[in-house]
């Protein structure tokens, strides 16, 4: 047998294909290069973008952020397309198509809403969100809330940065122990529990701001960019009034 090394993938990356999402896939290669990554796991909006197997030398990982009823739930390391859901599935329904389809199901930043109750995540999972770049805005403990419940649950963590800009890419990852940075070898790594999650900075509310202001040029109207204009601002001032830290 080979000898493991540690491979660094963002394992939650938004690309222009989201309504909110900033960058292309090359300049979300080129980032992660710069950040070095080894991989990135391209997750828009219940979508299942097309990918190249490698960028600029990084691996892209197939994946899918489904909406279900219950929260986010990553679809990592799929083999072929999800279906399509004319409404936000049940949790346990969603997590079974990611596992048909050849997938990971990862809840996705679970407590960065106000109030969300562990009660809620019950359903069968393959890993936990435990560093998400973007958790932290409205809940500062979201990231150690759901390491938590990974531990208590018995479940792989995972990082990713939730980028929806190139800029984000890389805020946080996942270690992964593998023989081989190859979606097999990764995602045997991830499946085993091999893995460690990593936040190497929140993102700043500013760039949530500006995928904000993405989305509302995108749907058009100009209520809608107004709000979204004063939105960006109000970011901008929070960030100088009051910096994220590491724990929000």
């Amino acid at each position: 047998a080979k000898a493991m090394s540690i491979y660094r993938a963002d394992l939650h990356v938004h690309t222009s294909a989201s309504a909110d999402g900033r960058s292309s896939l090359e300049e979300i290669a080129r980032a992660a290069r710069r950040a070095g990554l080894d991989a990135v796991a391209v997750t828009d909006h219940n979508l299942c973008t097309p990918v190249p197997e490698r960028l600029e030398g990084v691996l892209f990982i197939p994946g899918c952020e489904v909406s279900t009823r219950a929260g986010h739930i990553t679809a990592l390391f799929l083999t072929r397309p999800l279906p399509a859901w004319e409404a936000p599935p049940e949790p346990e329904e969603a997590v079974a198509a990611i596992r048909d389809c050849g997938g990971l199901a990862v809840l996705a930043h679970p407590f960065q809403r106000p109030g969300a109750a562990p009660e809620k995540f019950t359903f069968p999972l393959d890993g936990m969100e435990a560093a998400n770049g973007r958790a932290c805005f409205k809940v500062p403990r979201a990231n150690a809330l759901a390491a938590a419940l990974a531990e208590a649950r018995g479940l792989p963590p995972v990082g990713g940065s939730d980028a929806h800009d190139q800029a984000e890419v890389g805020n946080a990852w996942t270690e992964l122990e593998a023989e081989e940075p190859t979606l097999d070898g990764l995602r045997a790594a991830l499946a085993s529990g091999r893995c460690r999650a990593v936040l190497g900075k929140n993102t700043s509310r500013l760039r949530k701001g500006l995928s904000h202001w993405t989305k509302a040029r995108r749907a058009g109207g100009l209520r809608r960019l107004g709000t979204a204009a004063l939105y960006v601002c109000w970011c901008a001032a929070l960030d100088a009034l009051r910096p994220l830290g590491r724990n929000g």
